[in-house]
Order: structure tokens, then C-alpha cells, then sequence
């Protein structure tokens, strides 16, 4: 009998700066890759109408959502 292995996950524990996922950001955050931008240009904050912090929740949540790789 042979077991296969299950295939590797990375688990994370931090990076959605204490933020739970809050309605529409997954839509907002894919709407903003939509158009080319990137979480990291620095007019992110303005142009997403969130805080940093809240910006970088955003990214998370799109990574853990499976929506983006990016």
C-alpha cells in the first residue's frame, strides 16, 4: 500500500494587519489588479480610498481568497 503525500500548503499567520475580509474589498482589490495597478505603487492608499494598513489587508485577502497570486 502506498500513501501519497498531500501536497505542500504554506501557511501564514499574519498579513491581514488584524483586518477580517470586509464586504467588497475582495471586489475592489480585484477590480485594482484589473487595471495593472500593484498594492505596492504608493498612490494605492488614495486611489483604493483605504488606509495602508488596510491596503495590505486587501493583498492578503486576494492571496488567501486564491483570486491572485500577486
Amino acid at each position: 500500500m502506498f500513501v501519497e503525500s498531500a501536497p505542500q500548503l504554506k501557511y501564514t499567520f499574519s498579513g491581514h494587519e488584524k483586518f477580517q475580509c470586509r464586504h467588497l474589498w475582495l471586489k475592489k482589490g480585484y477590480d485594482y489588479l484589473q487595471l495593472g495597478k500593484s498594492f505596492l505603487e504608493e498612490d494605492a492608499v488614495i486611489e483604493l480610498g483605504v488606509g495602508k494598513n488596510m491596503v495590505a489587508s486587501i493583498r492578503f485577502w486576494l492571496k488567501a481568497f486564491g483570486i491572485t497570486d500577486n
